[in-house]
């Protein structure tokens, strides 16, 4: 079963997330600990992380970086809405694979989960 690490700082969002990955079929992995994020990935190994971008301690920008210098796995911004203008914008600018995805949806955050784990396994052949 792929395994999807939820990044999530506010509870609603994170429980709601935690529902819909596993309604989906995946795993669930989220994290409470937003000052020990990297040793939560490094433990848990997931297939595909969905990242908030304002966290507590440091932005989802910061863990990006931190996930990278040990990984190449997905990474999905979750982004509010009065944010996503200027979210998409700078990870386009940035980030050339993985971080430009705004699921709102079930059926966006189906279709997101299922096309960024097929391309990994597309990767890895």
């Amino acid at each position: 079963m792929q395994r999807i690490m939820i990044i999530e700082d506010n509870a609603d969002l994170r429980l709601d997330l935690t529902e819909q990955v596993s309604d989906l079929g995946y795993q669930s992995i989220p994290v409470t600990d937003f000052e020990r994020i990297i040793e939560h990935f490094i433990e848990e190994k997931p297939d595909l992380v969905l990242l908030d971008v304002k966290l507590p301690f440091f932005d989802g920008f910061y863990w990006y970086r931190q996930i990278r210098e040990y990984s190449k796995c997905p990474i999905v911004y979750l982004w509010h809405h009065e944010d996503a203008t200027r979210g998409l914008q700078v990870a386009r600018e940035g980030r050339k694979s993985t971080g430009d995805i705004l699921p709102l949806t079930s059926e966006m955050l189906r279709t997101t989960l299922t096309q960024h784990l097929k391309n990994r396994l597309k990767l890895n052949d």
